[in-house]
């Protein structure tokens, strides 16, 4: 297990003509329940799994590619689409704590009155950092901006000219250091940002939260509990973004957001984690069904620890 606070070497176009301007909204709006899921990362004893819509916790050295599909219903006409997205990131770290995020991806619409399209999302960058970490209590904090490129994906799939940065705050605590019997293998995590968009683009609040229930922690550090080998290695989770406009375009309502996400995440410690999770919308603008996502994630650290990108560009001088 990697704790950042010493470094561990041990741990190995355009739019469709037919489409209207509440559609393209409804799209973009959709956009902002992350497509993209975020790896783990750890405090003390506690491995926090890879997120699938909440922006990852801390900063690493990690590859990922999840999978989501969501149907959606145009605001205005109704048409119905499906949405499904395939998204890279590649995380990168350059000092212990502090590191940078490169996503992209593709976006595929189908619709019912219309030919399917594919085309890119925009470009986005993070930087991460992570200020505070607390092992003994199972805690970490980080703040992060990221900058979405406008102009870099399709506009027929949602994309915007327009770009926008997003500072927020990430934080995880896992409950492990307190006396509560087999609930110490709970933690939870949370996030909070602001988008600010250019142009005549929408700014949004945007917070999340995610519970989990460690089964690897559970019968490590809590019980010796007797379990398939399959189940030792799940940890359920559940989470929950929401998104508001701060301003809004004037008679497409407040198009806010909130997608629940219950599902579960599995590793055996080998460097890869799979994870899935249903998407269930609670607003037209979130959705019109519930979706799923499901995401691969390779730990670089892990597979590759001797090599550039296993480990920080910049490492601390060790001592002998």
């Amino acid at each position: 297990m990697k704790n950042r606070s010493t470094y561990c070497v041990n741990r190995r176009d355009r739019a469709n003509g037919g489409w209207s301007v509440s559609a393209v909204l409804a799209l973009a709006i959709g956009g902002l329940i992350p497509s993209a899921g975020y790896a783990y990362t750890a405090a003390g004893d506690r491995n926090f799994p890879a997120q699938l819509i909440l922006p990852q916790i801390g900063p690493i050295d990690a590859l990922w590619v999840p999978i989501s599909t969501q149907p959606f219903e145009a605001v205005k006409d109704k048409d119905p689409m499906r949405k499904t997205n395939f998204t890279g990131t590649y995380s990168k770290l350059i000092t212990e704590q502090f590191g940078i995020q490169l996503e992209y991806g593709l976006t595929h619409l189908d619709r019912l009155r219309a030919s399917p399209v594919t085309g890119t999302p925009n470009f986005h960058a993070r930087l991460q950092y992570e200020p505070v970490l607390d092992p003994e209590h199972e805690f970490l904090l980080s703040v992060q901006v990221d900058r979405e490129f406008g102009g870099t994906g399709d506009q027929a799939v949602g994309s915007d000219k327009q770009g926008a940065t997003t500072p927020g705050v990430t934080f995880a605590k896992g409950l492990g250091d307190l006396p509560i019997g087999y609930w110490r293998a709970l933690a939870i995590t949370g996030f909070a940002g602001y988008q600010a968009a250019e142009g005549a683009r929408t700014n949004f609040f945007q917070a999340g939260v995610s519970i989990q229930y460690s089964m690897p922690y559970l019968v490590s550090k809590v019980a010796n509990v007797e379990l398939p080998p399959f189940l030792r290695g799940m940890t359920p989770m559940t989470e929950v973004f929401f998104t508001t406009p701060v301003s809004h375009i004037s008679g497409q309502g407040t198009n806010t957001t909130l997608v629940v996400a219950p599902g579960v995440s599995y590793s055996r410690g080998r460097g890869w984690e799979l994870a899935i999770e249903a998407m269930i919308p609670t607003t037209r603008a979130t959705g019109s069904g519930i979706g799923v996502i499901a995401q691969l994630l390779l730990q670089l650290d892990y597979l590759l620890p001797d090599s550039v990108v296993g480990r920080p560009i910049f490492r601390p001088t060790e001592l002998p």
